[in-house]
């Protein structure tokens, strides 16, 4: 059975594929398993394949069988005889797996080299989305999101003309997929410092070439007992006993076979010898020196940007190397004696966070959760990368990139202008950054500013970057905030914009429009929805706690604001206005909603009026009414209540002035509704759940827990459902 978030990898491991294709899938699945989702694989049975390693890591492998006679001819892609089967047939056997689920998965990874937009395109109808992971930029892709973990300097022009328009790269070793050891060890690990003192030797699972032979001969000819050898190697190696006898007699070289990781072992290392493979990013994640020796053709590319960029030595592919060669260069970092600098630049290029970013690529959505913080020094790089991207740099007035050093000298000033500038980083709870939020005051005008990574576009998350950044705003900010225009940053026309409904310019000329609300209700979480439709519609919008902060306007909303607003302070708008969640005149005074659910009601009315010397008692201009089915708690009640009051907020402004003329006197006899306290949330005891399930549903777990006294003592109860819908 498929669940809500689902996830299927296509990817091979074997003797001649190797074993890096599959542990970074491997890593992936563990990131998204430990979120909750479901992931399955489906891999052919080649010899020296690993997929018992993948079930005893806890998923389940759909095993597509091997045919030994099979010869691929396939000249379009140069890695065709990696399948071990036409692309025809491998789609048909992974079609099959897919009709059998209950449900299309949320999406199927690929991890292939012999795999390109042919097999993606006919997987397509029974996926809802495709993420590629590759390597090579060698074919054309069919996919909605596409990794390429390597290093190069201008990593989007690879894929140009290769994967569709609408397709998302995450490009760079920012989304190399490593274990979460990495990540946590990254900043733990010191920079290499002082001799060479322990060498850590590992090519790979397979290594059919015997470099790790050829390495370890090098070493033992260095006659450098003081240097111990670290030794790693799978026990599905072909040149095992070789290997093994080579060190027999040396107390300094140490065996370790089949490891789940190699981090301790690279943490106690002061030098790297190893492949350009998967591993190359972790040896620069915990800043491990490196010599390079390249075993496979698609490692090249590679070698050759870690030798350009100063964070490995490259020797050479595997058929050029001697043992003389690998001795030389030992024995000369050796002599060296300070690898210091080298090891800082590698941890700098690698934090280990890669697979965390991943995550909320495929993740992300407009209810992800957002936290928000101010920008720090750190953040100078981060914030070029964003205003440098390619989509940014194209829809901006001017296509150049932006230099670092007017990059600098612009986030310096931003930083230091305490007065009128207030700059927010939005990070995911995981700490990943999704976009940044800035406020610049021109007078006496807020105006917004924002910007969204690239690979975190076209996923409705907008709304809630800038809700979540003017919410901080707002709670840092004493006094009435006036806000004005929001434009994204360097985007004239993006599909984020124009999500948002907010339009690229106003035509002015609007309404100057205040909002009061107390500063802990919890109405201020959607009160920002409400700003930024007026702002799109050309208003001025102010924003206070206090009602005694606003400056004069035409019209004055009081939202969940508790304090009696003395006449003299109503005098600064044209029009004031209430929303009251009753059929005014009934139900006048407090949490009037949160007494009908507990009389019982289903439907309830949500007025908005003019406020008046007598409360609740104003004309009405507006109403309308909400349902429930009886099982909503407080959130949700919330929810709805919001939804309704913005709604009749957008309704007066979108028909002012001329509603005016339309307000309805109140009729009838008023009732009214006493105010609620914390000590009206207690359960008695005597009587049954049932029978107090509407006070269940009106408690606030935070603020107005349910609690019940037994014996001497006073007991708090929290309610939330176990499943939202």
């Amino acid at each position: 059975m498929v669940e809500k978030n689902s996830y299927i990898i296509r990817t091979d491991s074997s003797a001649t594929i190797g074993t890096g294709h599959v542990i970074r899938c491997l890593t992936l699945a563990g990131e998204l398993k430990k979120k909750g989702s479901s992931i399955s694989f489906i891999c052919r049975e080649h010899p020296g394949n690993i997929c018992e390693i993948i079930e005893q890591r806890g998923f389940p492998v759909n095993r597509i069988p091997y045919n030994p006679c099979f010869d691929n001819q396939d000249l379009n892609i140069p890695h065709a005889n990696w399948l071990g089967a036409t692309w025809q047939e491998d789609a048909y056997r992974t079609i099959d797996y897919l009709k059998s689920l209950k449900s299309k998965p949320d999406w199927i990874i690929v991890d292939h080299y012999a795999l390109d937009f042919r097999w993606e395109s006919a997987i397509r109808p029974y996926v809802k989305k495709i993420f590629v992971i590759d390597d090579l930029a060698d074919r054309i892709h069919d996919c909605d999101l596409l990794l390429d973990q390597n290093l190069f300097p201008e990593p989007h022009s690879r894929y140009e003309g290769k994967i569709p328009t609408h397709s998302i790269q995450l490009l760079g070793p920012d989304y190399a997929i490593l274990q979460p050891e990495y990540a946590e060890l990254h900043s733990r690990i010191p920079p290499r410092e002082g001799p060479v003192k322990r060498i850590l030797i590992y090519f790979g699972g397979y290594d059919n070439a015997n470099i790790t032979g050829l390495t370890l001969e090098a070493l033992i000819r260095l006659n450098r007992s003081d240097v111990d050898v670290d030794v790693v190697v799978s026990s599905k190696n072909p040149h095992i006993n070789h290997i093994k006898e080579l060190g027999r007699n040396y107390t300094n070289i140490h065996y370790y076979y089949d490891l789940p990781t190699l981090a301790p072992l690279m943490g106690k290392a002061d030098l790297a010898i190893g492949a350009a493979g998967t591993t190359t990013w972790e040896r620069l994640c915990l800043g491990l020196p490196s010599i390079v020796i390249t075993l496979a053709e698609n490692q090249l590319a590679i070698a050759h940007s870690l030798q350009q960029q100063g964070l490995g030595t490259w020797l050479g592919n595997a058929d050029t190397i001697t043992s003389d060669l690998i001795k030389e260069e030992v024995n000369s970092l050796i002599d060296l004696g300070e690898l210091g600098e080298w090891s800082v630049k590698c941890s700098q290029t690698v934090d280990g966070l890669g697979a965390v970013r991943v995550y909320t690529a495929l993740t992300i959505s407009p209810d992800t959760m957002l936290r928000v913080r101010r920008a720090t020094l750190s953040d100078e790089k981060l914030l070029l990368t964003w205003v440098n991207d390619p989509l940014s740099r194209q829809n901006s007035f001017s296509m150049e990139k932006i230099s670092p050093d007017t990059h600098h000298q612009w986030f310096f000033d931003k930083l230091r202008d305490l007065d009128d500038v207030s700059l927010y980083i939005v990070e995911t709870e995981d700490l990943i950054p999704v976009g940044q939020v800035r406020f610049d005051r021109f007078g006496e005008v807020w105006e917004i500013d924002y910007s969204l990574a690239a690979e975190f576009r076209n996923h409705g998350v907008g709304r809630s970057l800038l809700k979540a950044g003017l919410c901080e705003f707002r709670r840092e900010h004493i006094g009435s905030i006036v806000l004005g225009r929001v434009k994204e940053e360097n985007i004239r026309s993006c599909n984020v914009f124009e999500s948002l409904n907010f339009s690229a310019e106003s035509d002015g000329g609007g309404w100057r429009i205040s909002v009061s609300s107390d500063a802990g209700s919890w109405m201020n979480e959607y009160i920002p929805d409400l700003l930024f439709e007026w702002i799109d519609d050309g208003h001025e919008v102010i924003w206070a706690h206090d009602a005694a902060d606003l400056p004069p306007g035409d019209m004055c909303f009081f939202l969940s604001y508790g304090k009696i607003v003395k006449k003299e302070i109503l005098m600064r708008h044209h029009n004031n206005l209430v929303v009251h969640e009753s059929n005014l005149p009934k139900g006048r005074g407090w949490s009037p909603l949160t007494w009908q659910i507990l009389e019982g009601a289903d439907t309830i009315q949500v007025t908005l009026f003019e406020a008046a010397d007598e409360v609740d008692s104003g004309s009405i201009y507006l109403q309308e009414e909400i349902s429930f089915d009886g099982s909503e708690l407080v959130d949700e009640l919330r929810r709805e209540q919001a939804r309704a009051t913005i709604s009749l907020c957008l309704s007066f402004v979108k028909e002012y002035p001329a509603i005016i003329a339309r307000a309805k006197t109140q009729v009838g006899t008023p009732t009214y509704y006493f105010r609620r306290y914390p000590k009206d949330s207690q359960i008695d005891l005597d009587r049954t759940i049932r029978e107090q399930i509407n006070l269940f549903r009106v408690v606030d777990n935070q603020r107005y827990p349910a609690w019940f006294e037994f014996g001497k003592d006073r007991y708090n109860m929290s309610i939330q459902r176990d499943k939202p819908n």
